[in-house]
């Protein structure tokens, strides 16, 4: 049921084109670097998922998210996360969160994730953090 509704009402977001999230990917020293514009909530964090999907598949296992221009997330939102984090993990890779905006910031600490996802101070910081991981 769940399944059901929550296809059709992405489905009708995206024939309305009500989407409030826009997913960047770039480059910085071959690490991807995901920025995100907007917000991330149940229905638009399958555009998330999707970028996520995409990385994946073509062998990117060290991921950085750029979450300077992110006004809200939700737990969907961070939902996918952990799971690009357990599929990255399952081949010796990482992510890591950057430039967090004060409400990002709020959700991530009350879901107590700060255990969980690697969060970085800098680009640079991130950048030196993945290359220090040996994927396979």
């Amino acid at each position: 049921m769940w399944t059901i509704l929550y296809t059709e009402v992405a489905s009708l977001a995206d024939t309305w084109h009500v989407s409030r999230l826009e997913v960047n990917i770039r480059y910085e020293q071959d690490i991807p670097v995901v920025e995100t514009r907007g917000e991330c909530d149940l229905i638009t964090s399958r555009k998330l998922k999707d970028a996520i999907d995409n990385l994946i598949s073509t062998g990117h296992y060290k991921i950085i998210f750029d979450f300077r221009d992110m006004s809200y997330i939700d737990s969907s939102g961070f939902r996918t996360l952990l799971d690009a984090k357990t599929r990255v993990a399952q081949h010796g890779g990482e992510i890591v969160l950057i430039s967090l905006t004060a409400p990002v910031e709020r959700v991530f600490e009350l879901l107590g994730l700060g255990d969980l996802i690697i969060r970085t101070a800098s680009l640079e910081e991130a950048i030196t953090t993945l290359q220090a991981i040996d994927c396979h």
